[in-house]
């Protein structure tokens, strides 16, 4: 499938006067590396493709350049092929729907078991370990991977499976790692600034989530409210990794940490060691993975959101002990 898929996305790319790509809002690692790396496929095809980001904070500079990032009147364009990368459904796109709706051919390239197929041509693996990794894939039936695109798909798959750690990471995962490292990319460096370097304030904000920490049976959980995050003066964009260290507490099968993002709206983050948290996730609309999703609850407080997810996680986590 992957060799037709590519070969159709080429023969669009190149017949295409205008090429929009976009993944989901406010963007992970995986997200931008597969945007990123798609842009440089257009570019390598002789093609100035818009990409549409949305990330704060400075992690991922080493292959972000905001410069490159459209910020003129997205209303205006219809475009003739769109790209959408890393997302379980149009939605997610969040500000771009209407551009993605308006565009003549839809690709759609994802991991998530969510996703809904919703473009006219999808290569949807929900056993692949990131979209970064599908993109290797489709990258590699049109044009050769340069060093920049090894690192931005390198990033992508780095970051989804933990620095493979997570049980997405299989042989196909660890194969791929080792070629784009062939390409000459500094891993360890990638490595440090994604897992091992933090501004004062993520710092900060962590260590609050750590001592916000619980254990209620075998889940662990945590939550920080706006005014929490806001007080070390933190953005959302820098609470990275504190559901997968509460997933390391020991007595821990399944991990939840929420955050308010305004009042009465409420994000949160399931990891898991053997629960479906996909299910769980999609009781409240959102969705992911079996062992990593995420949702939101809104129309209630922090307080009555965590309560309503730590029953449901409970009530799945028994059901799958039957």
């Amino acid at each position: 499938m992957t060799d037709s898929f590519s070969k159709i996305l080429k023969e669009k790319i190149q017949a295409a006067e205008t090429i929009v790509i976009s993944a989901h809002a406010k963007a992970d690692g995986d997200a931008l590396g597969s945007t990123l790396a798609a842009a440089a496929l257009v570019e390598s095809l002789g093609k100035k493709p818009i990409v549409f980001l949305t990330f704060k904070g400075d992690k991922f500079d080493y292959i972000f350049d905001r410069s490159k990032i459209f910020s003129g009147d997205k209303d205006s364009l219809d475009p003739d092929v769109f790209i959408a990368l890393d997302c379980g459904s149009p939605k997610r796109l969040e500000d771009v729907e209407g551009v993605f709706e308006r565009s003549t051919t839809k690709f759609n390239i994802d991991h998530h078991i969510s996703n809904n197929l919703f473009g006219d041509y999808n290569y949807v693996e929900p056993s692949a370990s990131s979209t970064c990794e599908l993109m290797y894939e489709v990258i590699s039936g049109i044009a050769p991977i340069d060093r920049y695109m090894a690192e931005c798909l390198y990033t992508g798959i780095l970051t989804d499976t933990g620095g493979f750690r997570h049980s997405c990471t299989g042989n196909k995962t660890m194969r791929i790692a080792g070629e784009l490292m062939s390409r000459g990319i500094d891993f360890s460096e990638i490595q440090q600034r994604v897992f091992h370097r933090r501004s004062m304030s993520a710092a900060k904000v962590f260590a609050k989530a750590v001592l916000n920490a619980k254990l209620k049976g075998n889940i662990a959980y945590t939550k920080l409210s706006l005014i929490e995050i806001r007080s070390v003066g933190a953005i959302f964009e820098e609470l990275d990794g504190i559901v997968e260290y509460c997933l390391g507490i020991k007595g821990a099968k399944a991990a939840v940490f929420l955050y308010e993002k305004e009042k009465n709206v409420t994000k949160c983050s399931f990891r898991s060691m053997g629960a479906d948290v996909n299910k769980v996730a999609s009781l409240f609309g959102g969705g992911g993975h079996e062992r990593a999703a995420g949702c939101t609850l809104e129309g209630m407080s922090l307080d009555k959101a965590t309560d309503t997810v730590l029953e449901a996680l409970k009530v799945e986590m028994e059901n799958g002990e039957k």
